[in-house]
């Protein structure tokens, strides 16, 4: 049984939820595009695909987890409230550039409050509280200006959910080794959405020369998720900081795409340039989670 529940309502069916969206919001994008409606403006494409992700992690949440409490009463609840704040934002996102920074500046500031509340309140005395939440406060709202970056800097379309699939995988697989199972559940439900996402890319690339699935709106689901599965990680259970640091600054290798003589290589050999530089820190932390977790022998300090 719990093996279904795993596979089943934690992989398949959040797979099943985000890909019927995708293909719907394809659909949607490619009538527009024909009846030169809407100009490009991506609205209806931009806010199904954050519909796509956000009701496909919901759906792998709930089989996992059930109905989240409220008011979110652990960490790990959140994210379920994290994913419906991605899809309303999503829907929203393409109306003002000053708009979605005031947002993400907000944002950046609430977030680390409301998900480490009981941190705040018995662990950390005031001055280091307050230390703590500007720096987390800034890595967020870095972040998610990486992710909103990563869509347009990638160089290939099928790179950006392939990239998320494996930051993802590499989520998991450091929570598992880490002993934190529940949470490496979450990033398991993300990795079916990029794996689904990641797939049906290529096959749009096969069929059409605009194979890109992932417009700015997708943004708010992907970085709210992955930073509430990294601070849940790291200040609720047992993820090394390492590991953690090494997580969030592996989309800074994606400006290696840049590179003029990166993009004298060709389309492809750059992409995997780039794939490959954002893949090292992750491996990276992959490799100091399992030694962390003393695997191999005695573990050290990270």
């Amino acid at each position: 049984m719990l093996i279904f529940k795993q596979l089943i309502l934690g992989l398949l069916l959040p797979a099943v939820v985000t890909g019927g969206i995708l293909a719907f919001a394809r659909f949607l994008t490619s009538k527009e595009e024909r009846e030169n409606t809407r100009g490009g403006t991506g609205i209806s494409s931009g806010c199904l695909i954050a519909v796509a992700l956000g009701a496909g992690y919901i759906v792998g949440y709930i089989g996992l987890e059930g109905l989240p409490s409220f008011p979110p009463r652990e960490g790990v609840h959140w994210l379920c409230y994290f994913a419906v704040l991605g899809i309303i934002l999503g829907c929203f996102w393409y109306l003002s550039l000053w708009g979605r920074v005031l947002v993400q500046v907000v944002l950046s500031i609430v977030i680390p409050r409301l998900l480490l509340n009981s941190v705040f309140k018995y662990t950390w005395g005031q001055f280091e509280g307050i230390i703590w939440w500007v720096c987390l406060a800034a890595a967020i709202f870095i972040f998610w200006h990486l992710v909103q970056q990563s869509f347009t800097t990638l160089i290939s379309d099928a790179s950006v959910p392939f990239v998320y699939f494996g930051l993802s995988g590499g989520t998991a697989l450091i929570l598992a080794v880490s002993g934190t199972l529940r949470l490496a559940q979450q990033g398991g439900i993300l990795v079916a959405l990029f794996a689904v996402s990641w797939m049906m890319t290529l096959v749009l690339q096969r069929r059409s020369s605009n194979g890109s699935l992932f417009p700015l709106g997708a943004s708010p689901v992907v970085a709210l998720l992955l930073a509430g599965i990294w601070m849940n990680g790291y200040f609720f259970e047992e993820v090394p900081t390492a590991s953690a640091i090494l997580l969030l600054i592996s989309l800074l290798f994606v400006y290696i795409g840049r590179i003029e003589a990166i993009q004298r290589l060709g389309v492809r050999p750059s992409a995997l340039v780039q794939i490959a530089a954002i893949a090292l820190p992750v491996v990276i932390a992959i490799g100091v989670a399992i030694a962390r977790s003393g695997l191999f022998g005695d573990s050290g300090s990270y």
